[in-house]
């Protein structure tokens, strides 16, 4: 506490240390999309800049260094097309930004590039990151930035330019509100022109199935983001569909090569309005809760009621959606849904032959299979072990007995064509409403998902889970990981994600038809208007009270006003005061210099700034004698 009050009532550091401060709050963003041999490199480069003594050798040393760990940080990445990529390219241009910047900082001389340099990274960085994290750090530096510009300028403590810089920043924000309400809104979502960013990740999820028995690490990166609006949805319909599969290759899974005949939606029911935001994953995958209806503006609806991006996703895309919880899906094109070789699953077959030869209708048939996989006892496990790939079925269900979504699924959707049932494998996603919050729903890499359909007579296409089936359950088994526990830490970044999520609605998606709405309410509903006028005059008072509680006393400012408006005329006549001089001695040493009377400035100073008697009285005193001082300065030189 101790350490904390000095440092509050600490005065202004030299120029270097203030730019030092800058320059590392523009790189901390940087560090989270660095390559590791860039990373590398700043550690380095701090490791010669702290040196008190640098010779010519260390910085050529560290120039010949930085060129080549750049080089390797790029290496794989380079190829002529990538410079027409925004990643390549602006990754590439912060690391020279950065080489140049710590290779100046080696000579110990200040220009006008160094000075300039913290803006420039924070500027490239808005290039990697859109989100409302970014948007508070930004905010963060931006008030940094302003208190070390003006803290630079006046021989005050920390705490007074602390104050000072808050009450422009109060200030502001009436003009920022303001400005973010009606300044015009420029769409660019139909435009194909410059840049596209492809700082993508990896959603976990492929439109396609390949049986393996490698094990699975599960991670919390966020692949979507879903609001309901005003519905309590059970968990048992968090299902979101994002590709079917009717084709084997061997033991893997493909989409159909082919113009299936779509499939017809009847007696949808149960329609529940929702937004999902899409994290970029660099393709036209779209994941809809089972099962969408109907196709929204740029997207596609497809035969097997998939819906995709007319183009790649690299950006967040926001869409808005509806979907049938109850339905009836209905298909005339079955081909390839019933092909299965009987020859690679002989027991399998062997087990399943009484299903298939009794008299039970088709949905039976589907509970008994579901049945009979329950009688297995399959373990639910991320590290598979002991499954013969090359006599898969029958190791899963009598040998190995564990596996996870795609091995259940794989050998349920076999198993139904053993027993004359027409099935097809669907991936997608399968979150849990423990990453719920009211009607925002966080959907993460962790829930890829694979279940099945069989066509049911006079049911058209169900959907039927396997691996609820297992001993222990797919939710248990991720309860067991240490990335998706939902502890603490987990629970706090839901309700962070979900603050984001409604700040993001409000503030970054703050676009042109937001804005056409309000001025249309405004003009025509007159309770809206009442609201709107109470929410801004509200906002006034707050801002006017904030600005009150947090203004320090004018005089100590009017008194730094002033000594560096002095000091500054001073300046321009060579008459420097050093950082630890007294402002009795420097008065004294421009009188004994120039022949001038400094004592009455001086009193004037000491007055105002140790007596708390007539305040206004000595302000004024003091500005008098600062004029009368600068007053007889320009005539001694004219």
């Amino acid at each position: 506490m101790k350490s904390f009050k000095q440092l509050l009532s600490s005065r202004v550091p030299s120029s270097s240390k203030l730019l030092d401060i800058a320059i590392i709050l523009s790189i901390v963003p940087h560090l989270f999309v660095m390559k590791f041999f860039m990373i590398l490199y700043i550690f380095i480069a701090l490791v010669v800049i702290m040196k008190k003594h640098n010779s010519s050798k260390d910085k050529y040393i560290l120039m010949l260094t930085g060129a080549i760990l750049i080089a390797l940080s790029f290496f794989n990445d380079y190829n002529f097309s990538n410079f027409s990529r925004m990643q390549f390219f602006v990754s590439l241009v912060s690391a020279l930004l950065i080489y140049a910047v710590t290779l100046q900082k080696t000579t110990g001389e200040i220009n006008v590039y160094l000075k300039l340099s913290p803006a420039f990274l924070m500027l490239l960085s808005f290039f990697f990151f859109e989100s409302i994290t970014m948007l508070l750090y930004t905010v963060f530096t931006l008030f940094v930035f302003t208190l070390l510009n003006i803290w630079s300028r006046m021989n005050t403590t920390l705490l007074d330019v602390i104050k000072l810089t808050s009450q422009l920043f109060v200030l502001a924000l009436p003009i920022v509100v303001i400005l973010f309400l009606v300044f015009p809104r420029i769409s660019f979502q139909k435009s194909d022109f410059g840049f596209q960013a492809d700082s993508y990740l990896s959603s976990g999820y492929n439109d396609e199935m390949h049986l393996s028995s490698d094990e699975v690490r599960p991670s919390n990166r966020v692949v979507m983001e879903v609001y309901f609006q005003d519905e309590n949805i059970s968990d048992d319909s968090l299902y979101f569909r994002g590709a079917t599969l009717y084709k084997q290759n061997g033991i893997d899974w493909l989409k159909e090569s082919k113009n299936r005949e779509t499939d017809r939606l009847i007696k949808a029911k149960n329609i529940i309005n929702y937004d999902i935001t899409l994290y970029p994953h660099a393709k036209e995958w779209i994941y809809p809760l089972d099962m969408p209806t109907k196709a929204v503006e740029k997207t596609v609806l497809k035969s097997d009621y998939t819906l995709s991006s007319i183009k790649p996703i690299y950006n967040k895309k926001r869409y808005k959606l509806d979907a049938a919880l109850s339905y009836k899906l209905v298909s005339k094109d079955l081909s390839n849904t019933l092909d299965v070789d009987v020859r690679n699953s002989p027991q399998t077959y062997k087990a399943l032959e009484e299903l298939k030869n009794s008299n039970l209708s088709d949905i039976q048939k589907a509970v008994g299979l579901m049945n009979f996989f329950k009688r297995q006892k399959i373990l639910y496990s991320l590290k598979p072990k002991n499954i013969d790939l090359d006599n898969f079925m029958d190791s899963f269900l009598f040998d190995a007995k564990n596996g996870y979504c795609i091995h259940f699924a794989s050998s349920f959707a076999m198993s139904a064509r053993l027993v004359g049932i027409p099935s097809r494998i669907v991936t997608g996603f399968r979150p849990s409403k423990e990453n719920m919050i009211k009607n925002y729903l966080l959907v993460k890499s962790s829930d890829a998902h694979a279940w099945v359909e069989l066509y049911v007579d006079d049911r058209g296409w169900m959907r039927f889970d396997p691996t609820t089936t297992a001993m222990q359950s797919a939710r248990q088994e991720s309860q067991s990981q240490v990335v998706s526990k939902n502890t603490l830490f987990e629970t706090i970044n839901l309700n962070f994600m979900y603050a984001k999520y409604v700040i993001d609605s409000w503030i970054l998606d703050y676009n042109r038809a937001k804005q056409l709405s309000i001025l249309n309410k405004l003009m025509n509903d007159t309770l809206y208007v009442a609201k709107f006028v109470a929410s801004i005059g509200g906002f006034f008072i707050l801002v006017f009270i904030l600005y009150i509680t947090i203004k320090t006393p004018r005089a100590k400012d009017e008194l730094m006003s002033e000594v560096a408006k002095l000091l500054k005329a001073l300046k321009r006549h060579e008459l420097i005061k050093k950082e630890s001089e007294p402002m009795r001695e420097f008065l004294l040493k421009v009188q004994e210099s120039r022949g001038l009377d400094t004592k009455s400035l001086s009193n004037a100073y000491h007055e105002l700034k140790y007596s708390k008697k007539d305040k206004e009285l000595n302000l004024e005193s003091l500005k008098y004698e600062i004029k009368i001082l600068i007053s007889s300065l320009k005539k001694k030189n004219n």
